[in-house]
């Protein structure tokens, strides 16, 4: 790669990867390290000054379980049908925003003309990094099926603004649990950030999923009310949540977490997060011995709150 000898850049160091790296720009004329270039899905993609226009040519080109990495260079990349990851082992990532400020990451990917997902999972070991995502309304940003063992999102930031709000508008979600279906296994969620400003679904949907993690997430919601930000099920099973922090300036998060349906005993273990005041209940309608507490504090408001804020005791 030309980029890398000549001029010792971020190029070569973003991302690791003994695979392929397939560059995709977000319109048919970009700017690389101070020059001009011409995208094109006839170009072969492999270097930055060579990119390919669309997501899905990416894709296409790109071989399952090899290691292989998408990176979308900054811009908007605005999609008119659902990405199709069914190649297992494939990272898409945009390009780290200076330390990883999930606020401001420079790649958008927004979906528009059509009542779709964002993005269709349906393989294993896919991950997805570094990017803003604007979904549809009452449509799911990110949905994964049963067979995405080893999906991990992270670094991240879920815009479920700017759809209307409906209850169908959720970030994440897993698809095809009815039944005794048995879900996706170790699934992470990591550093994500997701904003809400209405009555819309919940951030995560894990109905269904198995042995995974929630973590270091970060939950805003700032007008009306937010009745689940997120959601279990009868089928979850041995998750943890973790460090995650969940705010309303708007009237209310009516339930942070809600485990309806989960029969199974300790099914999820909530270990050090926190909870505005406007969160109405943090962790709610688990059965007796479905969730496990740790260190879970609701914040008090400073005028003659309760110095550190109140500990989580028992299921809300």
């Amino acid at each position: 790669m030309a980029i890398l000898t000549s001029y010792g850049t971020q190029w070569g160091f973003l991302p690791e990867t003994a695979g392929k790296i397939h560059w995709v720009a977000p319109g048919a004329t970009y700017t690389v390290a101070g020059l001009s270039y011409s995208a094109s899905d006839q170009n072969d993609g492999l270097s930055p000054e060579k990119a390919l226009r669309t997501i899905a040519q990416a894709i296409t080109n790109a071989t399952a379980s090899a290691g292989e990495v998408i990176v979308l260079l900054p811009g908007t990349h605005t999609i008119t049908a659902s990405l199709a990851m069914s190649k297992a082992g494939i990272t898409i990532t945009g390009l780290p925003a200076g330390k990883g400020n999930i606020f401001r990451q420079k790649t958008v990917i927004d979906i528009t003309g059509t009542a779709d997902e964002l993005m269709n999972v349906t393989a294993a070991d896919i991950e997805v990094a570094n990017l803003n995502l604007i979904g549809t309304t009452a449509q799911v940003c990110i949905d994964f099926s049963v067979a995405a063992h080893g999906l991990h999102i992270h670094d991240c930031y879920f815009d479920m603004a700017t759809p209307a709000a409906s209850t169908s508008t959720i970030a994440i979600k897993q698809i095809g649990t009815s039944g005794t279906v048995s879900g996706a296994a170790n699934v992470k969620i990591a550093q994500c950030t997701f904003e809400s400003d209405g009555a819309q679904g919940p951030a995560i949907s894990m109905e269904g999923t198995l042995r995974s993690v929630i973590e270091d997430c970060v939950y805003i919601h700032t007008n009306g009310t937010w009745a689940i930000a997120n959601q279990f099920g009868a089928l979850s099973n041995d998750i943890i949540v973790r460090r995650c922090n969940m705010i309303s300036t708007g009237t209310a998060i009516s339930i942070g977490f809600d485990g309806s349906g989960i029969t199974t005993a300790s099914a999820v273990l909530f270990l050090d997060n926190r909870f505005s005041s406007k969160v109405t209940k943090g962790v709610d309608t688990f059965g007796a011995t479905t969730a496990e507490l740790a260190e879970n504090y609701v914040m008090q408001l400073g005028s003659g709150g309760t110095a550190g804020g109140t500990l989580l005791l028992a299921i809300t």
